[in-house]
């Protein structure tokens, strides 16, 4: 199988969340494609196989997951430059059926229907997170359920990875966002964000793709712009050395958010092959 090494939600060369998209005619087993991620050591690696729709799989380093945003954008501009789709297309993931648009520059997904999930403790987040939490931690699930705790600031937290990956995957949670705000006005917001992914196998993630999209619904829903939707830009990864940025666009429905728009920049790094010996058995 080949395998294109790509960095999404980049700001240059070298930024953003970097990605594996490994393609071919058939899926090893599952086994060996989590063997694989854990060898490459990325925060996810997608497998793709070709045919109307393509298939996708995706995992962590230690997990195996049903959707998440920037699997999904990078693989949608390297699938698009292979010409397994055009320049509007759907992708296959375990989690659903996904509609991408794809140019030169990168790539966006649409995942409808976000969805609340209740709230996290405020003061069980601060003690996760190592920092002074403000106000309610709605959970949201646009791909994967998340907690976001807006914070006063993100250079002070002391994040404790145990706790995190312990209360996560007792409560049914991904991860964590901790942000701070600059609401414009007008419908439209910036953050940035840290985001804490302990129950899935990663301590910190560069850019985080569903997350972005999951703030955006929880902005809008906690009294955001009706009618029009939000449209946020989310800069992530200057903790980690990977500055990304993260576009955002939430529709508003009659009851709440209705549909998320989550795009970015894709930078290709390599392409290689991966052994069949890698695959088998």
């Amino acid at each position: 199988m080949d395998i294109h090494w790509v960095d999404v939600f980049a700001t240059g060369p070298l930024s953003g969340n970097p990605l594996a998209v490994v393609t071919g005619d058939d899926l090893p087993p599952t086994h060996r494609m989590q063997a694989v991620a854990g060898e490459i050591g990325l925060s996810e690696t997608v497998f793709a196989v070709r045919g109307d729709t393509p298939r996708l799989r995706i995992f962590t380093p230690v997990a195996e997951i049903p959707l998440a945003g920037h699997p999904l954008v990078g693989a949608a501009w390297v699938l698009a430059r292979l010409g397994w789709i055009g320049a509007e297309g759907l992708l296959q993931a375990p989690g659903g059926e996904i509609p991408v648009r794809t140019d030169a520059q990168g790539a966006t997904m649409t995942r409808a229907a976000p969805r609340a999930r209740g709230h996290e403790d405020p003061s069980v987040m601060a003690a996760c997170i190592g920092g002074r939490v403000i106000g309610a931690c709605p959970i949201w699930d646009a791909g994967l359920p998340q907690v976001m705790a807006q914070v006063a600031s993100l250079d002070d937290l002391a994040p404790d990875y145990a706790a995190i990956t312990a209360r996560g995957t007792s409560m049914g949670w991904a991860g964590v966002s901790a942000f701070v705000l600059d609401d414009d006005g007008d419908g439209t917001a910036r953050a940035e964000v840290r985001h804490f992914a302990g129950p899935i196998g990663i301590r910190e993630d560069p850019v985080t793709g569903s997350a972005a999209g999951a703030l955006g619904a929880a902005l809008l829903a906690r009294g955001g712009p009706a009618g029009d939707g939000l449209r946020l830009t989310i800069r992530q990864g200057r903790h980690v050395g990977r500055d990304g940025l993260i576009d955002v666009a939430v529709d508003a429905g009659a009851h709440g958010p209705a549909a998320v728009h989550v795009g970015g920049a894709v930078v290709p790094v390599m392409t290689g092959t991966i052994g069949p010996e890698a695959l088998r058995g």
